[in-house]
């Protein structure tokens, strides 16, 4: 096998690994590596019940999602239905459905809760642009799939991209009816295990705004917080709950700033982490990144959460009721980038690899180490010749046919060599003979080791030397580099497009 089919080979199973890694591997990662049950590894609930499997059986498993904001005519100002939207949005869509069937569903969760803003431009969709985007997030998601339906419990919570804040709904209540008709209602709470889960509206109250709008869910707030507080609760908010500028969000944090906003939230698009004084005491806020690649968060995560099964012994302690992990999921901006760079570094490859491949430098060292041999060996021959020449004169001595020859004759003095560099009038005929013996092997030699370095056939059965034009070699370099590139193409795109539609038909 020759030089550049053995690097078209290696190049090859270098793009099919990436492939699997980049669309198939990488959203295993947390399931299999980066991430579990925060109860699984909790050392504090020493009173859980243990099954036979040995982990911790009185959490009900709980995953969170937040703004997966699916793009629409909206997003990036292009025209609806043109290709280029098209593009981006089957990319999107792709990543959230892999991430949720790949990285999520395999925990295996029996409550999903949505944080909100599963659409980007929801309050200014017509009618049948709404529904297509809902059908969209639906098979993103698998909401429209018996597994779903018939083993998990679905929660949803609205976002300002869904029914804008409490101006545009006072203006568009046809926005919050559609919303309602589907999601249901805005304002309500549920309970998973022995935690209360109370989900409000914010867009309404943001601001501390007032209104016929806002005034539901202040009626709403204001009933929960004058109930008998019986279990643990959990507040779920879209918006995040107000905080200072520059507050420090732990080590996920992303983005530099802090902006004023209004416990469990979305809406920020990137991770924090806060604690808020109250009168009952510190409370704790997890504000989650965002689901997508596409809306400016390199490290998209979502939350795997415990919420216990059986009340709080005496000896346990509040946090106990709730436990958190955040987890995130593959970069696909780096994955992308990886694969632009990888597909730059295949094409200069194998434009610029050796003709005679990895085994070129090795023969060309040898063949230099050859020439530096031979010079030496000529060299000496000549200088051996030429101090034997020096000690002796030629006479011409004419012929009886009219031939001359030359008779060499001892000197009676040897001739003594000094470094002074001058014309040698002696033994000049044996001198030019030498210098153009050496001339001739000196070429030789050369010409011998700049054709075993350019050409592609045994060196034991070496053509002629032949004089090929600049012209022609880029030429064959291209043809070649195509046809390599072919054949990495006639593998790894196929194997690229099955990836493809495999993830993106119904399961």
């Amino acid at each position: 096998m020759k030089g550049h089919e053995k690097l078209t080979l290696l190049l090859c199973l270098i793009w099919t690994a990436t492939i699997l890694y980049g669309e198939m591997f990488s959203f295993y990662m947390p399931f299999l590596f980066s991430c579990s049950w925060p109860h699984l590894s909790s050392s504090s609930s020493s009173d859980s019940t243990m099954n036979g499997k040995g982990y911790a059986a009185d959490y009900v498993k709980v995953a969170v999602i937040a703004d997966p904001q699916i793009m629409d005519k909206t997003s990036l100002r292009l025209p609806s239905k043109s290709l280029a939207l098209e593009f981006v949005q089957f990319y999107t869509d792709l990543f959230m459905r892999r991430a949720f069937f790949s990285s999520i569903l395999p925990f295996k969760p029996e409550v999903i809760l949505f944080l909100g803003d599963y659409f980007d431009g929801g309050p200014y969709l017509s009618d049948d642009e709404w529904q297509e985007s809902l059908s969209r997030l639906k098979h993103m998601f698998g909401l429209n799939t018996e597994e779903i339906h018939s083993t998990v419990k679905v929660y949803h919570l609205p976002g300002n991209h869904d029914i804008g804040y409490a101006t545009l709904q006072s203006h568009k209540p046809e926005v919050v009816r559609r919303y309602e008709k589907e999601f249901g209602s805005r304002n309500y709470q549920f309970m998973v295990g022995k935690v209360e889960f109370v989900a409000i509206d914010a867009q309404t109250v943001d601001a501390n705004q007032e209104g016929s709008v806002a005034s539901a869910t202040w009626n709403f707030v204001s009933n929960v917080s004058s109930d008998r507080q019986l279990h643990p609760r959990v507040l779920l908010s879209h918006i995040p709950l107000y905080r200072r500028d520059w507050t420090d969000c732990v080590p996920h944090r992303g983005s530099p700033i802090i902006n004023q906003v209004i416990v469990l939230s979305g809406h920020d698009h990137d991770q924090c982490t806060v604690t808020h004084e109250s009168k009952g005491g510190p409370v704790t806020e997890h504000t989650l990144g965002t689901i997508s690649w596409q809306q400016g968060n390199l490290y998209p995560s979502f939350m795997l959460l415990s919420a216990r099964k059986t009340p709080l012994s005496d000896t346990s302690l509040p946090e106990e009721a709730v436990l958190t992990r955040l987890c995130f999921l593959p970069m696909q901006t780096h994955i992308y980038i990886w694969y632009i760079v990888l597909f730059v570094l295949t094409i200069l490859s194998l434009l610029l690899w050796p003709t005679s491949g990895l085994s070129f430098c090795h023969h060309q060292f040898d063949d230099m180490v050859e020439c530096v041999r031979k010079l030496i060996n000529i060299y000496r021959d000549g200088t051996k010749e030429k101090n034997e020449d020096e000690n002796y004169e030629y006479e011409m001595i004419w012929g009886a046919d009219g031939s001359m020859h030359l008779v060499k004759k001892v000197l009676a003095q040897p001739v003594t060599r000094t470094n002074n560099i001058g014309p040698v009038e002696r033994g000049n005929a044996v001198m030019r003979a030498t210098a153009k013996k050496s001339v001739n092997q000196l070429t030789e030699v050369c010409l011998s080791m700049e054709t075993n370095a350019d050409s592609e056939v045994d060196p034991k059965k070496l053509p002629p030397r032949a004089s090929k034009s600049k012209a022609k070699m880029v030429i064959q370099r291209f043809v070649r580099t195509f046809r390599m590139l072919i054949l990495i193409a006639a593998v790894n795109v196929p194997l690229y497009m099955m990836f493809l539609f495999k993830d993106w038909i119904d399961k």
